[in-house]
């Protein structure tokens, strides 16, 4: 086979170890006799790029600069071209969109909090009036809990309403500022951005004219994160800062698998199951008995995953655990090829 490769690296923290897939996808396909084709997707020749590879592989971030060209390419390649991708868009359509996560896991009834989301400032703000607080705000974009903050009381939720209707907020931390402070950041982040020739770390999406709210969940001192890869699913806890309530982005993990909740490991089966996803990690609270996605996403630190010391497989009995490490990439690839095959032997070619 012959598969096409965008390279990607998130390596932020050098003692958290790599942070890329594309290294490793190279290996082990190199390793399995296969052949490579690093392709550049800034380029306007990707298409002619790709062109004859059997798959595309490309491990898209949450940038802004990386969303412009996913969302615009990966679908072509997958639908016209008839080419296998990873990530899918079944897979990554709703990446680091909360907006379109609320809308999808509604629509197949997966269970998640209370969320309201209004694109009308009127609308909104008679919404407030009936409200129960404390409510969890969010931002439609955001990892790493950077853009969500607990409002506790209607006065809050209104200052959150009135900005977003009128000059909009880029992350979470501004919303802390007059408006006009603000503005004047913007203008001289912008002027520097002129000066240095480089936009490539300024926040550039502005977000405005929505209201994105969710019930508060109490009695969490920590969350679930599951990662289902295929029939394999990992799992960790996550507990909250000190003196905040979200876990995510939280450095203090517990990877023990006998202290998971079998049924959190279940319900994210059940889930990526229903979208059809080739990778899913879902962020998972309890509200009393029931188990609740909070978040969705399709890519992940591949180290967290591998230092998990074993993981679930769904099997028709059930789900049963599998001691020993494994690289996510390993289960991304082994599926992956999996499918080009079962391609293949539907369009009556020579089959692997």
């Amino acid at each position: 086979m012959i598969i096409a490769i965008h390279p990607d690296d998130y390596t932020t923290t050098k003692s958290l170890g790599p942070d890329a897939s594309s290294p490793r996808w190279t290996q082990l396909l190199k390793e399995a006799g296969h052949h490579v084709r690093t392709v550049e997707v800034h380029r306007g020749d990707i298409l002619d790029q790709i062109r004859g590879c059997d798959g595309f592989m490309w491990r898209h971030g949450h940038l802004p600069q990386h969303r412009q060209i996913a969302r615009r390419l990966l679908p072509v390649i997958e639908k016209e071209l008839g080419i296998e991708v990873y990530p899918d868009q079944k897979t990554c359509w709703s990446y680091d969109d909360k907006i379109s996560q609320y809308y999808l896991l509604t629509a197949l009834q997966v269970p998640m909090p209370k969320t309201w989301v209004w694109f009308d400032c009127e609308q909104a703000m008679n919404w407030i009036e009936t409200a129960a607080f404390p409510l969890v705000i969010k931002l439609w974009a955001g990892t790493a809990s950077e853009n969500v903050r607990l409002i506790n009381n209607s006065t809050e939720a209104k200052k959150w309403v009135r900005r977003l209707f009128t000059h909009g907020v880029v992350n979470m931390k501004e919303f802390a500022e007059p408006p006009l402070k603000a503005l004047c950041k913007r203008l001289r982040c912008s002027a520097k951005t002129l000066l240095r020739g480089s936009s490539h770390n300024r926040p550039w999406e502005l977000h405005k004219n929505y209201i994105l709210a969710q019930e508060f969940i109490e009695d969490n001192a920590f969350d679930t994160r599951v990662v289902v890869i295929g029939d394999r699913a990992f799992a960790k806890r996550r507990f909250n800062r000190p003196g905040d309530f979200r876990a995510s982005g939280s450095a203090n993990v517990d990877r023990d698998p006998a202290k998971i909740d079998i049924n959190a490991i279940y319900l994210a089966f059940y889930t990526a199951q229903r979208l059809q996803t080739q990778s899913l990690a879902l962020d998972i609270l309890r509200r009393w008995d029931e188990n609740l996605v909070i978040e969705i996403s399709y890519t992940y630190p591949s180290w967290a995953q591998h230092d998990c010391p074993g993981h679930w497989k769904m099997t028709e009995e059930g789900v049963v655990w599998i001691e020993g490490q494994m690289w996510p990439e390993e289960a991304q690839l082994q599926d992956f090829l999996n499918r080009i095959e079962e391609r293949r032997c539907r369009e009556n070619q020579p089959c692997v």
